[in-house]
């Protein structure tokens, strides 16, 4: 099997907000994974984030928001990486050295904590610290999409 990736929340709410843009490219990646094909793991946190932009940006009912990242977080084929007060430390000084926003320096913070090289996400400053941090980036969604999505 393949080196495990850590998703960043926005690749999540993609992959379960099924009218958005980047669902096709996102959902594929997910279903892998929850059969087994490929190693993720996510960070408790980002499936916090993922249940806020369901919710707030894509309009996706409370309840089905709470039973897709629920079902999520049970799965034996997904890791969830706890927040730990090694990985809060790590957090805080990525985003005190890299002026990074708390989420994103604690995605990072998880991937070294737990010796993840490969973070998959769209987001721009998730990119920047991932080249910062000698991390692998991997963004599903072609150029072309993301060039015309709305957010």
């Amino acid at each position: 099997m393949e080196a495990m990736r850590l998703l960043d929340a926005d690749i999540l709410s993609y992959a379960l907000a099924r009218g958005h843009d980047a669902h096709p490219y996102c959902w594929p990646l997910l279903q892998e994974a929850l059969q087994g094909k490929i190693s993720v793991a996510v960070a408790a946190t980002s499936l916090l984030e993922a249940y806020h932009a369901l919710v707030e940006d894509y309009r996706v009912e409370r309840e089905k928001a709470y039973l897709k990242l629920d079902a999520l977080s049970r799965s034996r084929r997904v890791k969830v990486l706890p927040v730990t007060v090694e990985t809060a430390r790590s957090a805080l000084e990525i985003a005190k050295i890299h002026q990074a926003r708390s989420y994103d320096a604690n995605l990072i913070a998880s991937a070294e904590t737990n010796s993840i090289s490969v973070i998959v996400s769209n987001d721009r400053h998730i990119a920047g610290l991932c080249k910062e941090r000698n991390l692998i980036l991997e963004n599903p969604i072609p150029e072309e999409v993301i060039r015309g999505m709305k957010f």
